[in-house]
């Protein structure tokens, strides 16, 4: 992914949330070698948010998901007297990003962005698009799919997810065979002057993707 944003130069980068796992304070069940301290977290997630910036973008967006969301519901139900003393948005605010809080939407022109609308699954997509009723992108579900449907009006609309770019060997939270029905991968747009968005998703297949007829690869 690295590779393509370093060639293609977009003016905008935009994460679709669950950048950040906080499984320290995450409801789920975790096996026991998980991680216990959210510094662990943290000290990538810099890293990871530099080697973005240094691709040079003009806007930079970082979308919450719901993992995100896990250490303000985490200090909410089990220390209240905490809550400011550390915000997660600020701190990624102070390293240059402009932050859209979880279960809130960015608008790209007439494209919706969002980490989720309350559902997961194969037809997440579909939901988050019939709920804005409009082109909509979202993350969360770890799966990939695109799809453009007709209207009546003659204005079509986009559902679309793009994928994941975790470790799959790093799940601590659910059976691996769940994973099955995630892909590697990421999405690539233009937004032309009348405000439509026209999307590509990139499946990370081998360690290979495609972008405008060129082969990258982690080799």
């Amino acid at each position: 992914m690295l590779k393509v944003l370093d060639a293609f130069r977009p003016e905008t980068i935009i994460i679709l949330g669950d950048f950040a796992d906080f499984e320290p304070v995450s409801a789920h069940p975790r096996k026991p070698r998980s991680e216990q301290f959210l510094t662990a977290d943290l000290v990538p997630i810099a890293s990871a948010l530099a080697e973005l910036e240094s691709v040079g973008a003009l806007h930079k967006i970082y979308v919450m998901g719901n993992h995100e969301f896990r250490l303000e519901r985490y200090i909410a139900k089990n220390a209240p007297a905490l809550d400011g003393l550390f915000s997660y948005d600020a701190w990624v605010q102070d390293l240059g990003w402009e932050t859209v809080p979880y279960l809130e939407t960015y608008k790209l022109g007439k494209l919706n962005i969002t980490h989720d609308t309350g559902t997961a699954g194969m037809n997440a997509h579909r939901d988050a698009a019939a709920a804005h009723m409009g082109s909509t992108i979202i993350g969360h579900t770890h799966r990939m799919a695109y799809e453009v449907r007709g209207k009546v009006d003659g204005v079509p609309y986009l559902a679309a997810m793009f994928g994941w770019l975790g470790k799959a060997d790093k799940i601590t939270y659910l059976h691996n065979a769940k994973a099955a029905h995630w892909v590697h991968g990421f999405g690539i747009g233009y937004t032309l002057s009348n405000g439509v968005t026209h999307v590509q998703p990139v499946p990370i297949i081998g360690g290979k993707c495609v972008v405008e007829g060129r082969v990258y690869s982690l080799k």
